[in-house]
């Protein structure tokens, strides 16, 4: 069946190379983005895998590793030449290949469509489809529980001045990447030093909410801890986040 499907699509996408010419990968960033010998990144076109401390990262940063390995690709374009970081945005090939097409089929990423980029959109979401209908890879959890959505924007762990005098100057923020709003109430937080749950509180599709750690009037982009002393160590830490399930979400180390 894999086969099949695989072999259909790659008949279909191998005649719209633009160019022949191989790059050599000087580096897999993540299971999305390479960096070439040249020195320039370049981020797959409509494809998403999981953020630094998300569910299946590094299983998504591996395997990219492992359909590299050490051959040179090549690179299909379509509308957009780069995104707003300046990273080319490109379907990749390794040997014929499409490994965006790949990815996501296998379980490790998602179909993921900005406008007006949609040369193969269509044979990635049938990849999507295949591997949500069989519960690969990130679909275990699927998007539900929050374990592809909510990823940890930032960190501040070292505010301005004494951290026990600055305390909601430390603080960490959640961004929600998915096209739908994440139920946090029940969401538990825990570090070293302590753990945080979250109370009543949806985060919006595409939104980000910030918790600190002191004490203050929570609202709609603010949520604080109400700790009486700093959470996050200033040197290697980790941040372990729960949905209200009990699943582990989040694995995010810094």
């Amino acid at each position: 069946m894999i086969a099949v499907f695989l072999a259909a699509a790659w008949s279909n996408l191998t005649g719209n190379i633009i160019s022949e010419e191989k790059f050599s990968v000087a580096k897999v960033i993540d299971g999305d983005t390479i960096r070439l010998s040249t020195g320039e990144k370049v981020r797959f076109l409509n494809i998403d895998t999981p953020e630094i401390g998300q569910y299946l990262q590094k299983e998504a940063t591996a395997r990219m590793k492992e359909l590299i390995g050490n051959s040179s690709v090549t690179l299909e374009s379509d509308i957009t030449n780069r995104d707003r970081y300046g990273r080319l945005l490109r379907y990749v090939y390794e040997n014929g290949t499409m490994l965006n097409l790949i990815m996501v089929r296998e379980g490790y990423a998602r179909a993921y469509f900005i406008p007006p980029d949609d040369k193969h959109l269509k044979e990635i979401q049938e990849a999507e489809a295949y591997a949500r209908s069989r519960n690969l890879g990130i679909w275990q959890y699927d998007n539900i529980t929050g374990a592809f959505c909510i990823w940890v924007y930032e960190l501040q762990d070292d505010p301005k001045g004494h951290d026990e005098e600055n305390l909601n100057g430390e603080y960490v923020v959640f961004r929600n990447s998915c096209n739908h709003s994440i139920d946090l109430a029940g969401w538990k937080v825990s570090a070293e030093r302590g753990s945080f749950i979250f109370p009543e509180f949806a985060l919006q599709a595409k939104k980000t909410v910030t918790l600190h750690t002191g004490t203050d009037i929570n609202n709609e982009t603010d949520v604080y801890w109400g700790s009486p002393k700093p959470i996050w160590k200033n040197e290697d830490d980790t941040l372990l986040a729960y949905n209200a399930e009990g699943q582990i979400a989040l694995d995010y180390t810094y």
